[in-house]
């Protein structure tokens, strides 16, 4: 059997998290953390083959953790999908621009955040 890809999931909301654990536990191995900072460290220690990120997090906001791993040689590569209740065309925008594969509202829909992931997946690093 084919090994579980890792995903980072970098939320403070412990809703989501439940909801994440739920949903991707099956099919995934989930690590999370609950700011930037945390995410920082972790992924050092086992860097994810994919990123889940809310963006209004305390301290270090999720568009500034965006810039500063996208300009990391080691993770810049690593698809992000931003996990967010701000769904105006503009954010969605902005986020792919900052290095977002895509975008998952808040609340999350199961069907529609797990073929983002898998898109994600299947589509390698973003450039």
């Amino acid at each position: 059997m084919a090994e579980k890809k890792r995903i980072l999931a970098i939320d403070d909301d412990p809703l989501v998290l439940k909801v994440l654990t739920s949903v991707l536990t099956p099919m995934y191995e989930l690590h999370f953390s609950k700011s930037a900072e945390e995410a920082m460290d972790k992924l050092k220690e086992c860097p994810p083959d994919l990123m889940l990120l809310d963006i209004n997090m305390p301290g270090m906001s999720g568009f500034e953790f965006l810039h500063t791993i996208k300009r990391l040689p080691d993770f810049g590569s690593i698809p992000v999908i931003v996990v967010t209740g701000h769904y105006e065309t503009e954010f969605i925008i902005y986020a792919e621009r900052s290095g977002a594969k895509s975008v998952v509202a808040k609340p999350i829909n199961n069907e529609d955040l797990l073929k983002k992931i898998e898109k994600a997946l299947s589509q390698g690093p973003k450039e």
